[in-house]
């Protein structure tokens, strides 16, 4: 994976203790960007590890050790019992301990229990730039942006070179609308690492909820030239095109991310509002439609359906699909104007008619 180390936790043994990392980058196959937590597994294999355990059976180190090797083979239910049974032993790599099973349970989508692991992490080493990190991505996980914002904050006051601790603190104040907070915090990642795609992504889509696309369409192009194998640094800049009114160059940023990730419903959708732009209805119903298919819960996705159907004089199904939007997301406002606008424009369509 890409993306720069946060921080580690604890004190290395014999050079060979796993250090906990945070970091932001991409993911393997390098296709889509990541907030991901990991572990510098540079330990010695599974067997190996398992008889350092046995020949130091009160040891929490070899524990660990054995944990990371097994997190490395997939097995993180096995690295689990190896992390618990370390937690239960406590000494100097408590926190490191802690912050691994924050690790493997964030990874396994376990977002609460990670909460709390990353939590005792923090506690038990308050000077822990992991374990400040995983708190701020783990709080984002249950939408809990502002804690998230005061840990990735607290993880760039203990490290004050971590480009990776204000990518954090930027992507989460965006997320709470501070969009120039956000950019501040970004700008300042960039200055510790310029080619930081992470930071040149969040920027740009900082920018756009300042409404500044040409801008943010500079920092998707910056993504795009460093990691051209990323989705979403193609479906930023689809955005920002079409915010500038260029439908035909956004057409084909969406293209492209599409032809990266394939069920993304992102891209689909983007390719959707570009062709309707564009007014190649029947071909953005049929992208849209692969976007609902990919994220048949996604409001926003049925929302532009609706907008396509009624472009092409389905009313009907166009305020179907609109009240489906509002199901999905009954607390947004814009979907609920948009709602009772599709009921007017399909009552007026058919009094017209009549």
């Amino acid at each position: 994976m890409d993306g720069g180390a946060a921080g580690g936790a604890g004190e290395e043994r014999g050079g060979r203790r796993p250090r906990v990392i945070v970091a932001f980058g991409t993911d393997p196959d390098r296709r889509n960007l990541v907030e991901m937590t990991w572990i510098d597994t540079k330990v010695d294999g599974i067997a190996a590890c398992e008889e350092a355990v046995r020949r130091d059976p009160g040891g929490a180190g070899a524990r660990m050790d054995l944990a990371a090797a097994l997190i490395g083979a997939g097995r993180r239910g096995d690295a689990l019992t190896a992390l618990d049974e370390a937690v239960r032993i406590g000494g100097d790599g408590s926190a490191d301990a802690h912050a691994m099973r924050g690790v493997v349970l964030l990874i396994d989508r376990k977002r609460a229990e990670a909460t709390r692991a990353f939590e005792a992490a923090a506690a038990a080493d308050p000077g822990s730039v992991a374990a400040r990190m995983g708190c701020g991505l783990a709080y984002l996980k249950l939408g809990r942006r502002a804690d998230a914002i005061g840990s990735f904050g607290e993880a760039a006051r203990l490290d004050p070179g971590s480009a990776d601790a204000r990518i954090g603190l930027g992507g989460a104040l965006a997320e709470e609308g501070r969009y120039a907070e956000a950019l501040a915090a970004l700008d300042e990642a960039l200055r510790i690492d310029p080619d930081s795609v992470p930071a040149h992504a969040k920027r740009g889509y900082a920018l756009l909820g300042m409404d500044r696309p040409k801008r943010a369409l500079a920092a998707f192009t910056r993504a795009a030239r460093l990691e051209p194998g990323l989705a979403i640094v193609h479906i930023g800049r689809g955005r920002a095109l079409l915010d500038a009114d260029r439908p035909k160059r956004a057409l084909a940023a969406y293209t492209r991310a599409v032809r990266l990730v394939p069920d993304s419903a992102d891209a689909h959708r983007g390719r959707a509002e570009a062709l309707l732009r564009l007014g190649r209805h029947e071909r953005a119903l049929a992208a849209i439609d692969r976007a609902v298919a990919a994220g048949p819960r996604v409001a926003l996705a049925r929302l532009v359906r609706s907008t396509i159907l009624y472009s092409l004089g389905r009313n009907g199904e166009a305020v179907s699909e609109c009240e489906e939007a509002a199901r999905l997301d009954p607390g947004d406002e814009n979907i609920a104007w948009e709602l009772a606008e599709m009921r007017r424009l399909a009552a007026s369509a058919q009094a017209g008619g009549e």
